[in-house]
């Protein structure tokens, strides 16, 4: 097969090209995990020989003749951060070729789903159909380079016969909305429905009226299906008879009754935070649809579909002309700082997010916060309210009728709060980085610069990764950190939901090689990186 191509900046900001050094982890083929130690030179008969150095538990050692991309490949992390394997122990082959076989039959698996995807044909839409322009014309920022680039890349897709699986990635607010929103409208004027399928209830919401708004300045009949929708009956008539030209849905839209009428495009926000059979049941709605998936931090399927071409990607890493970073600050947990930090940010007319990694620790949250607040300025959300309950709470907070929310992080999907622009999270160190950042990026959507306050009295090690989250607060940090978080936690099993397993022992690079190796044939990591 032939992969599809992407933009080498893409590229990298998905995989890394960061040189091997003295000190990182690799992976040799025959030997295992060890730690480089760099490149030594011996003269035998004159002749000098290049060898490479590896140093493995127990301080065993070992100089032979390698080639990074041949014979060995970097891990992804400094060596003293995780267990290396003992020289010629023999337990690293076994193991070696356990992984690999899984790893080839989750590629198999890829490579079935994209040829059957491919055996059905697709409904061009038209690059610029009429009407498509008082959608664009509606848009009030300059997009960027990237955003432009995205959307032609996903009009062109949309044009063939082909049905278009792209993966589009970017940074918490770097506008993926804006490039899905350009393809709904375009394949709604094209005379097929599209749909928008959104993870949370709060979320559909917040694209429904974003939609609306745009859409029907086209003329574009926009109709919503969640818990929040008032009239089920009609919406469901709406979708069957056509009159809905684009649906906006939770994974309600997969009922048994739920008829599309001509369906062209589905549209699946924030794919991490859907589960495989949700997202599998998606894609089937229509046969031969066209699919756009979007994430800020995409899960190891994803990427090694990208790795071997079976998806076409767009990368969104250029920064809204307006947005400005976060100013992220790690401290020990103090309730008279927490505080003051959401009485700083009420005093400048803005909302506060505080959030807890656990529902056991919001009382005493709640309790240290009430004092001093109207009844109305505080609420408190969790996954165990009742979902009509949780879904007011959270549309008051984005109405901004709430000063100041206490959750859990069910707060990280989506939510957009112009006004909230300061965030407390306590117990930092219990979440992921990558969650962090996405947690980070629901606040500073705004003209104003934010601040985020990460509480925890863990050990020495973990502070220190919170520390370096916090200096990784530039605009567009989010590649930096979701491989900084890769690396800590492992790329993950390909089939399956775990985002961290077995598989992580080969490495990042070995882990790349073989993808490619068992999907393109012969691959010389040294030339083709």
């Amino acid at each position: 097969m032939t992969p599809a191509p992407i933009d080498p900046r893409d590229h990298d900001l998905l995989f890394g090209r960061d040189a091997l050094k003295p000190g990182d982890a690799v992976v040799h083929f025959e030997h295992g995990l060890a730690r480089y130690d760099g490149i030594e030179r011996l003269e035998v008969d004159g002749a000098v020989h290049e060898l490479t150095a590896l140093t493995y538990r127990d301080d065993g050692r070992l100089k032979v003749p390698a080639r990074e991309g041949r014979d060995f490949w970097a891990y992804g992390a400094p060596a003293a951060e995780v267990t290396l394997d003992r020289l010629k122990a023999g337990d690293w082959i076994r193991h070696r070729d356990a992984m690999i076989a899984e790893l080839r039959e989750a590629v198999d698996a890829l490579m079935a789903e994209d040829r059957a995807r491919r055996s059905h044909e697709a409904h061009p839409v038209p690059r610029d159909p009429d009407g498509l322009q008082a959608v664009v014309d509606g848009f009030r920022f300059e997009p960027t380079e990237d955003q432009v680039r995205a959307i032609e890349a996903v009009l062109d897709d949309m044009a063939q016969d082909v049905p278009m699986d792209r993966l589009l990635i970017g940074d918490v607010g770097f506008g993926k909305t804006e490039v899905a929103l350009r393809a709904l409208a375009a394949t709604a004027l094209s005379g097929r429905q599209a749909l928008l399928a959104a993870p949370t209830t709060v979320l559909a919401r917040q694209h429904f009226d974003t939609l609306s708004r745009r859409l029907g300045a086209a003329g574009i009949a926009v109709v919503e299906l969640s818990r929040l929708t008032d009239d089920r009956d009609a919406a469901l008539a709406a979708i069957a008879d056509g009159t809905a030209q684009v649906i906006v849905g939770t994974t309600a839209v997969l009922s048994d009754d739920v008829l599309f009428d001509g369906l062209g495009l589905v549209v699946i926000d924030e794919e991490q935070r859907l589960g495989r059979d949700d997202k599998q049941a998606l894609r089937a709605l229509c046969p031969g649809c066209h699919v756009l998936s979007m994430t800020a931090t995409p899960i190891p399927r994803s990427l090694a579909a990208a790795e071997i071409g079976l998806v076409a990607v767009s990368v969104l890493a250029t920064p809204p002309r307006a947005r400005k970073a976060t100013e992220t600050t790690v401290r020990t947990t103090c309730l008279d700082a927490l505080r003051e930090a959401v009485a700083v940010e009420r005093d400048r007319g803005g909302q506060v997010f505080v959030v807890c990694p656990r529902i056991e620790g919001l009382a005493d949250v709640e309790a240290a916060l009430r004092d001093g607040l109207d009844a109305e300025a505080l609420t408190v959300v969790h996954g165990q309210l009742p979902e009509d309950e949780l879904e007011e709470r959270m549309l008051r907070f984005a109405r901004g009728e709430v000063e100041v929310l206490v959750s859990t992080t069910i707060v990280e999907s989506g939510i957009d709060v112009p006004r909230a622009n300061a965030m407390i999270v306590l117990d930092a160190d219990r979440f992921g980085l990558a969650q962090l950042h996405q947690l980070r990026g629901r606040i500073g959507r705004g003209d104003v610069a934010a601040a985020m306050l990460l509480m925890s009295d863990a050990d020495e090690d973990a502070v220190a990764r919170l520390d370096a989250f916090a200096a990784c607060d530039e605009i567009g940090a989010g590649f930096r950190i979701a491989r900084m978080d890769r690396d800590h936690r492992g790329w993950g099993e390909i089939d399956g939901e775990a985002q961290s397993g077995h598989q992580s022992r080969l490495g990042i690079g070995l882990y790349r090689h073989l993808i490619r190796q068992h999907a393109l044939g012969p691959v010389d990591d040294a030339v083709a990186a």
